[in-house]
């Protein structure tokens, strides 16, 4: 089995780490987890309004948002 690439690669890291930090002040206060923030950068979601605007079944669907994750973001729809 292949090694994760996020765990092995620094740039991947950095640029997620980087990513995370330009989102939206009101998605970062829920207090999600790491996880759960790369979902969102994956979904290219920088804002609440971005947020609103994706069908939920899609966020609610992709890989790093959980249950309570959902719950979370649900509060910003």
């Amino acid at each position: 089995m292949a090694e994760c690439k996020l765990k092995s690669d620094a740039q991947t890291q950095a640029w997620y780490k980087e990513q995370i930090s330009l989102l939206d002040p009101l998605i970062l206060a829920l207090g999600l987890s790491q996880p759960a923030l790369r979902a969102l950068v994956n979904l290219e979601l920088s804002s609440v309004s971005d947020l609103k605007r994706l069908n939920k079944e899609i966020i609610y669907n992709s890989h790093g948002i959980g249950p309570k994750a959902y719950r979370k973001l649900e509060t910003l729809f």
